[in-house]
């Protein structure tokens, strides 16, 4: 199988999501023997690349040079992905291509900005933020309604979709996050 992983939080520059990214790639790696069949395509920022060396045989590093939230990751990071003939890609985090349609799969951490807006108070941001909501809005429900399966790193986050999504219960993994 052809596995994508999204590691462009990967490492402590970005704290939790990062550490998330980092030990999930490391323990996949401990799980996964050189000769197992399963090849691994980690797709790292540039400042990033030098974080993260594979330990394993079949992980390879893949630049996917691409600012979180923007339109480059959503056209050119999706045509990036089609190229690599993935089986299976792993979004680490809600922000998926939307323009990907091939299978995958998401962690999702929290819906924090559902609550909480990020907004600074400008002119500027004033205008831009229904916006840039309504993007945050559709790519989550893309996430949630086109992944085979989803992450929730918590059982308040399981319900927590569930109380905003249509989605299947069985759909969503609770597993937790853990520590060094």
């Amino acid at each position: 199988m052809r596995i994508g992983i999204d590691a462009r939080f990967f490492g402590a520059k970005d704290k939790g999501f990062g550490r998330y990214v980092e030990n999930l790639i490391k323990e996949l790696e401990n799980l996964s023997p050189p000769e197992d069949e399963n090849h691994f395509f980690v797709f790292l920022k540039k400042d990033r690349w030098e974080d993260y060396q594979p330990r394993a045989q079949n992980f390879q590093k893949v630049l996917a040079d691409y600012r979180w939230y923007g339109i480059k990751e959503q056209i050119l990071f999706s045509l990036q992905l089609r190229k690599y003939n993935l089986n299976l890609m792993h979004f680490t985090h809600f922000n998926v291509p939307i323009l990907y349609r091939k299978k995958f799969v998401v962690t999702i951490h929290d819906l924090t900005l559902r609550y909480f807006p990020t907004f600074k108070k400008s002119f500027w941001s004033f205008l831009i933020y229904p916006m840039k909501n309504l993007a945050y809005r559709i790519v989550f429900k893309y996430a949630v309604k086109n992944s085979e399966k989803i992450i929730a790193v918590s059982q308040f986050t399981k319900k927590d979709i569930l109380k905003h999504y249509p989605v299947n219960p069985d759909k969503i993994k609770v597993i937790y996050e853990g520590i060094n």
